[in-house]
């Protein structure tokens, strides 16, 4: 994918065609040119006049920046001291371009009343559509991604002692390093403190289960009780932890990280992995309803990597390695004129034998 630097600049300019646009919003949604569109971000800080560029680039806190100076702007929470003016001009410009992935659902304002003061807390909520992943940045700098179906709450500015975001679905981390303040991913069973580390969470609530996957630094997961937290792990890369909450179990195992993670990158990876598991991820990947109809196909474990394959191909790709045939079921239509999720049925397709050739000896 080659990257037209001029006509960035004359979309920032205000001066961009609406075909020429609509180029550019293709740009950012196709993730194979994310390296070449952050360098061109760093370029357009590093033109910026005056001493509103003086402070060291860096990526993730001034996107996270740019991020909730746009949305405070359009919620026109606070009056802006006239010194901010020219930066937020170039704020929302530059951010109309950097956050077309991103979803925001709402953002919402909790008043904190303390000493007969009123102060504003402000949650923004991310979402990532089925079938598609969304890069975030927060506003410590800390980064990651959520797959598709997934919400991501936080307060700006991350207000209090800690660091505290709640999440549904399946997220990647990459946290900024603060001692002082740790980091906390609160689901619906469990609390995760970090300071300075990367993982991956699974916690889908149609699921009742969470995975924890750390790759660098290190993680202190609780149990959410009525009486309060109980710690059940403290992680060390390259482990898996795995929690029921029916049982109030959780087992412990060492992976390969790359293999959890891969989702991020845009690749589906399989190995060794139960048939069943296999249909649950491109269920979330594709958005779609497979359903195995012969039991005889849930024994059937999976290696693969499927990367930018359309669901059809990865479908012939199932049927050509495993004896397995598959059928479209007709999608019906809405009252509002969409369709209902296309649905799959997976059946066992006993291999033929060639009956012996009576010539031959």
């Amino acid at each position: 994918m080659e990257i037209n630097s001029p006509l960035i600049k004359r979309y920032l300019d205000g001066t961009a065609t609406e075909p020429e646009r609509t180029q550019i919003i293709n740009w950012f949604n196709d993730l194979k040119g994310e390296k070449e569109l952050q360098e061109l971000s760093r370029q357009y800080w590093d033109e910026i006049p005056g001493n509103i560029a003086d402070e060291e680039y860096d990526e993730s806190i001034i996107l996270g920046r740019i991020y909730r100076e746009i949305k405070m702007k359009e919620a026109n929470e606070r009056p802006r001291p006239k010194g901010l003016v020219r930066l937020m001009n170039f704020l929302v410009k530059t951010a109309a371009v950097l956050f077309i992935p991103l979803l925001v659902l709402y953002f919402s304002r909790d008043n904190i009343r303390k000493n007969d003061t009123v102060s504003e807390v402000t949650y923004s909520e991310i979402y990532s559509p089925l079938g598609s992943r969304t890069m975030f940045y927060l506003p410590d700098g800390s980064k990651g991604w959520l797959n598709g179906g997934s919400y991501l709450k936080y307060a700006e500015d991350f207000p209090g002692k800690t660091r505290a975001v709640s999440v549904r679905g399946e997220a990647f981390f990459d946290v900024k390093t603060n001692p002082k303040k740790p980091f906390v991913v609160s689901g619906k069973n469990l609390s995760i403190i970090a300071t300075g580390t990367s993982f991956n969470v699974l916690a889908r609530e149609e699921e009742q289960e969470t995975e924890i996957v750390l790759l660098e630094g290190k993680l202190e997961i609780y149990r959410n009780t009525l009486t309060g937290q109980e710690l059940i792990n403290t992680s060390v890369p390259g482990e898996l932890l795995h929690y029921i909450p029916q049982s109030t179990g959780s087992f412990i195992q060492k992976v390969d990280v790359d293999k959890y993670v891969s989702w991020t990158k845009g690749k589906l990876v399989f190995r060794e992995d139960p048939f069943t598991e296999v249909v649950k991820r491109i269920n979330r990947w594709y958005n779609v309803n497979i359903i195995i109809k012969d039991k005889i196909l849930e024994s059937y474990k999976y290696v693969a990597t499927f990367q930018d394959e359309t669901l059809d191909e990865v479908l012939k790709m199932l049927a050509v390695s495993a004896p397995i045939s598959y059928r479209n079921l007709l999608r019906k239509q809405l009252i509002d004129g969409t369709f209902e999720k296309r649905t799959v049925e997976l059946y066992y397709k006993p291999h033929k034998i060639k009956k012996a050739n009576p010539m031959s000896n």
